[in-house]
């Protein structure tokens, strides 16, 4: 009898030990469940009533708000208003972002003021979603996919007017990076529904033991003193402020989020990869020809952006957040798709090309005459100044950089034939 009495106490304890780490995501609450599981049975085999009650109460407060608390990420201190989202963006003179782009060695060179972030942002809650195409998902970790019908759409802005006329004395700036506009034919496609979760990154990393370029390679970009530099510190798991499961996946690069598609591919069978840029502007606009999907003006009940910064047509309303948000804040737009504006810049396939002139037409990435060795970013950041959240706004970065308001979305070709 005593050898079953301790082969019931390992398999308890094991048990305990893997809810604790389900509970708390920390193998420190794994070892403090299964330690608590074999006290507290040792004290009920031995009829210690007392000794096993307290046992419990102090298991159960150790594992839930000591450890559990202890596992949140460190509140770190993000950018301000000359942020990345600025830069990457554009409009006008904003291009400092794009030109850090051709490697990870030197950061970015803005002028930003040191912050604190908020630890939480509770006001926000989370949208239904009642908008869109069919919702698909080929594997209990993989990300939901939303169906995003065919269609056409003006992709950029209108090469600007002559300067010294008095139209283009009216007009706004265009960045050229914009130009010229042209008629792209998108076919229908399945797009991320949301960036790409901690949560289902985290699937990856466990499934194939993967280390993103950030954990083999010295970290993550951050605002630090006064300065963008890279912290060998960070990386997705750690990205210098509070995140939940729920929240966009960071400081991954360009070639961490390929290694991604490629094993959501391997797993399901399925085509997976980024989208190409022209799908990722399309899918913003949603039909819409407005600078966001729901009109011209930005406000911080709309999108997670740096409301500090300079406003971009009135856009300065609400309080910054100072951090990602959950993937499900705020409205879908009308093809079901969530911030597609603000929260994280995302990762497309496409390479760097300094203007549109001689792009596809079709909605295929565009992976040819590269005019430097960048991939493209779209959508614009919980750091990103409003004018870096347009549907047109665009920059790049080499395939390596990683940054703690970069993240991306998956896309596949459409199969409803389950």
């Amino acid at each position: 009898m005593e050898i079953y009495k301790w082969l019931a106490i390992v398999v308890l304890s094991l048990l305990g030990g893997y809810f604790g780490h389900q509970w708390t995501g920390s193998w420190v609450g794994a070892a403090a469940a299964a330690v608590t599981v074999v006290a507290v049975l040792n004290a009920l085999i031995n009829e210690q009533w007392l000794i096993a009650i307290v046992g419990v109460f102090f298991g159960f407060y150790l594992i839930f708000f000591v450890i559990g608390q202890a596992g949140s990420p460190v509140a770190f201190q993000p950018p301000t208003a000359k942020s990345l989202g600025v830069s990457i963006g554009g409009g006008g003179s904003q291009d400092r972002l794009a030109s850090a782009g051709s490697g990870n060695a030197q950061a970015p060179k803005t002028g930003l003021v040191d912050s604190a972030p908020r630890k939480s942002d509770k006001t926000d809650t989370p949208a239904p979603n009642t908008r869109g195409g069919p919702v698909v998902q080929d594997c209990p970790q993989c990300p939901e996919l939303v169906v995003v019908p065919a269609g056409q759409f003006d992709m950029g802005n209108p090469v600007p007017k002559v300067q010294g006329t008095a139209t283009a004395a009216m007009e706004e700036p265009v960045d050229v990076r914009e130009t010229p506009q042209r008629r792209v034919t998108v076919r229908s496609f399945a797009a991320g529904r949301y960036a790409v979760t901690r949560s289902e990154f985290a699937a990856f990393v466990l499934a194939t033991q993967y280390q993103t370029e950030a954990e083999r390679d010295g970290g993550c970009f951050a605002w630090t003193a006064g300065k963008w530099e890279n912290n060998p510190k960070l990386n997705w798991r750690q990205v210098g402020f509070p995140q939940a499961d729920n929240h966009p996946v960071v400081c991954v690069s360009w070639n961490d989020a390929q290694a991604y598609t490629q094993w959501l591919s391997s797993s399901t069978r399925k085509s997976y990869r980024l989208l190409s840029e022209s799908e990722r502007e399309y899918a913003a606009r949603a039909n819409s020809t407005f600078t966001f999907w729901w009109g011209e003006n930005l406000s911080a009940d709309r999108a997670n952006y740096d409301t500090t910064a300079p406003g971009f047509r009135g856009s300065r309303k609400g309080d910054w957040r100072r951090a990602t948000v959950s993937v499900d804040q705020f409205e879908a737009n009308p093809f079901g798709l969530y911030n597609v504006h603000g929260n994280v810049w995302e990762w497309v396939q496409d390479c760097q090309h300094d203007t549109y002139a001689g792009a596809p037409v079709d909605g295929s990435a565009w992976n040819s005459r590269c005019s430097g060795t960048g991939r493209v970013l779209r959508g614009g950041a919980w750091v990103g100044d409003p004018a870096g959240l347009r549907s047109t706004s665009r920059g790049w970065f080499s395939p390596g950089f990683r940054f703690n308001a970069g993240g991306f979305r998956v896309a596949r070709a459409v199969d409803l034939k389950r």
